[in-house]
């Protein structure tokens, strides 16, 4: 705390100072929240709310709208699957995820005319999503630009710069933008094992130093404008990203043995590009029709090698991910009783994946088989969708939709396998808005899960020596979600929204052994899933003009029948609970914040054949100051797990199983530090 009140302090001085230079006797600040105009059942922030918060890009603007959590969507293959919640004037960008946050800050904050938030809607822009945020662009909006710098400074002393510039104009007549990225991140970390054997007497003790580094260069660029009587908008991604690191861990036995040294050196490199296109166009009486396209590309290599006395274990994966989707849909907007949308997807995947992993204890390299080290995965996949809304009353509205997707999977290589799957995907919701600041919702939705890919194929992190197979039998989970939502919103920015959810899951994957003896991933039966989550703005003027707090938080709970042991247990991966809590203070008078925000720690249990892990990251609290003081810059100094950054890890070791006896468990502690970060942004 003390770090924060002397950046705090410092920069209030140098903003207060300049201000007064700038203003002299006049107070040019700027204007306190305005009211929120409410659109029916969807309020609508206009851009003079978010002046406060000094945004420079639409990005910006969404991380400070009252309620919204933005998400990327995810990494599922086809596009309607990994919708994220976020609309450019009404359409979703032809990006898969990631790339929402790259165009949202190619957007600067004069170019936004409002945000207004959709609270729960259908559509295949959006499919699944309670909360989507469209962002109104100004009609009139010219040439704009943003540029930023920013310098971290890590625990061991170095600091490593990111920087971005983007630049948006019209070129005869097409509304076109483009950015630059370039980033480095370094991750210090120092660690402890405790190792002890299934007595619990200790067996050895570890020191690890690791220093890694993720450098990534990108480049992205979209123009829209008139074509064929509709809208057409072009979207390019170039990313070329890695991780590299050196691990060097030093072995103290116990019983006394001269101390060992291990080193393991890491090496990942990624290449992707993606071209994505939408057309538009209106047909009349509120009717349009979209047609979409995407092609992504990626090259993967991941090289590792673990050596000790007496050993040695070297590895190196290829994989060559391609996807191709098109979409089309037919939908009817405007004020009208009955709403529908049409629409039908074609995609295609494929994965090529090549392990090379060999072992030599004294004797020179010998190769490891494991099943489907060499695989080729394809699929192809086609999905048809009806979406109606239908409106029964001035507060009550009836959403309804059915999918039904087929597809073929086909696996080459060590263990060849062709399957064909079709699922139906029923949804359905009941809205009801007793007035225009508040929405009860009550939804059940069934989904697919898509399949990774990389499962099919072989893996190993030699790190944990936890080789795994591929799996050519997989098949995707279906999930039923049921929920109830509630939202409500009140004067300068109050918001608040408790959603309750029960999920049914069949044919889960988990860990499992494969007819060859190896590990790998595969179906390990049903699930139940159950939670609480709240997102909460609460404006503090009353105690504090300017400040304002915001919550996100969930508790979850889980169960199913443990395939190894016969007891119930945890579902994989899945946290009790989770909260971040965020408190900001406006001095407009000194253009500038400050804020401090926690996160609370969270744990969850992987449960592998012979083996439990259990994985929990400690609190953290962040603090800031920004200010616009310095003329035409937004400059902000930020201070990240200010605590530090620990990780904790106990690995539980049974033989022959998780059925059998316990064998031992391995304790690790790792701590990263704090990062202190002071970034510039401008304007163009």
């Amino acid at each position: 705390m003390m770090l924060f009140h002397a950046m705090m302090a410092g920069l209030a001085m140098t903003a207060g100072a300049m201000a007064s230079e700038q203003e002299g006797a006049q107070d040019n600040s700027p204007p306190a929240h305005p009211p929120i105009v409410p659109a029916g059942p969807d309020p609508v922030y206009p851009a003079d709310f978010y002046a406060p918060f000094q945004p420079q890009t639409a990005l910006d603007m969404l991380e400070r709208t009252p309620g919204f959590l933005l998400s990327e969507g995810n990494s599922l293959r086809g596009f309607g699957g990994a919708a994220g919640n976020v609309l450019i004037d009404g359409q979703r960008p032809t990006v898969k995820a990631g790339g929402i946050t790259e165009v949202l800050r190619r957007i600067g904050a004069a170019r936004v005319e409002r945000v207004v938030l959709l609270r729960g809607t259908d559509a295949a822009e959006a499919q699944g999503q309670t909360l989507v945020a469209n962002v109104i662009l100004r009609t009139d909006g010219g040439g704009s630009g943003n540029a930023s710098l920013k310098l971290s400074h890590t625990r061991d002393g170095r600091i490593s710069p990111s920087a971005q510039i983007s630049h948006a104009r019209k070129i005869a007549g097409w509304q076109s933008n483009v950015e630059l990225s370039v980033e480095q991140v370094r991750y210090p970390i120092d660690g402890i094992y405790h190792i002890s054997d299934g007595n619990g007497m200790p067996t050895e003790t570890r020191h690890e130093r690791i220093i890694g580094k993720a450098p990534e260069i990108g480049l992205a660029a979209s123009t829209s404008g008139a074509l064929a009587g509709g809208t057409l908008t072009l979207n390019l991604r170039l990313n070329r990203d890695g991780y590299e690191s050196d691990r060097a861990i030093m072995i103290t036995p116990t019983d006394g043995a001269a101390m060992i040294e291990r080193t393991i050196g890491y090496d990942e490199k990624g290449r992707s590009g993606e071209l994505g296109l939408d057309w538009t166009r209106t047909l009349g009486k509120d009717w349009s029709a979209k047609l979409v396209g995407l092609g992504r590309v990626e090259r993967l290599t991941t090289n590792e090698d673990y050596v000790e006395p007496g050993y040695r274990g070297v590895s190196t994966l290829a994989q060559k991910p391609l996807e191709l989707v098109g979409r089309t849909t037919l939908t009817r907007g405007g004020d009208h009783m009955l709403r529908p949308e049409l629409g039908m997807e074609i995609a295609y995947n494929r994965l090529n994946s090549a392990l090379d992993y060999a072992e030599d204890n004294g004797s020179g390299l010998t190769p490891i088989t494991l099943a489907n080290a060499n695989s080729r995965v394809s699929e192809l996949r086609g999905e048809a969708f009806a979406n109606v809304t239908l409106r029964l009353g001035k507060r009550w509205t009836l959403e309804s939709g059915m999918a039904f997707e087929l597809s073929r999977i086909r696996v080459t290589g060590d263990a060849a396998n062709k399957q064909s799957l079709s699922y139906w995907k029923p949804s359905a919701a009941l809205v009801w808005s007793p007035r225009d600041t508040s929405q009860l919702r009550l939804g059940i939705r069934r989904t697919v899960d898509q399949l990774d890919f990389g499962d099919f194929a072989a893996s190993v992190n030699q790190a944990d020596g936890r080789p795994l197979g591929g799996n050519a039998q997989l098949r995707p989970a279906r999930v039923t979600r049921a929920l109830a939502r509630a939202d409500h919103r009140w004067g300068k920015g109050g918001a608040l929204a408790v959603e309750a959810y029960h999920q049914w899951h069949q044919g889960m994957l988990g860990y499992l052994l494969l007819p060859t003896g190896d590990e790998a991933l595969g179906t390990i039966g049903n699930a139940r899933q159950w939670g609480i989550s709240t997102q909460a703005t609460l404006p503090l003027d009353a105690a504090l003009r300017g400040a304002r707090l915001t919550l996100d938080g969930t508790l979850r709970g889980s169960r199913m029948r443990d395939p190894v042991t016969g007891d119930n247990r945890k579902m994989d991966d899945i946290a009790p609970r989770s909260l971040t809590a965020e408190f900001r203070h406006d001095v407009p008078k000194l253009r500038s914040s400050w804020g401090i925000s926690y996160t609370a720690a969270e744990q969850g249990d992987v449960f592998y054949t012979s083996e439990r892990l259990t994985w929990r990251d400690d609190a953290a609290f962040d603090a800031y100051v920004e200010t616009t003081a310095l003329a035409g810059f937004k400059t902000t100094l930020r201070a990240s797990a200010l605590n530090g950054q620990d990780y904790h890890r106990l690995r539980r070791f049974y033989s022959p199983s998780r059925a059998g006896s316990y064998s031992g468990q391995e304790q690790r502690n790792q701590w990263e530090g704090a990062i202190v970060s002071l970034t510039l942004a401008h304007a163009l």
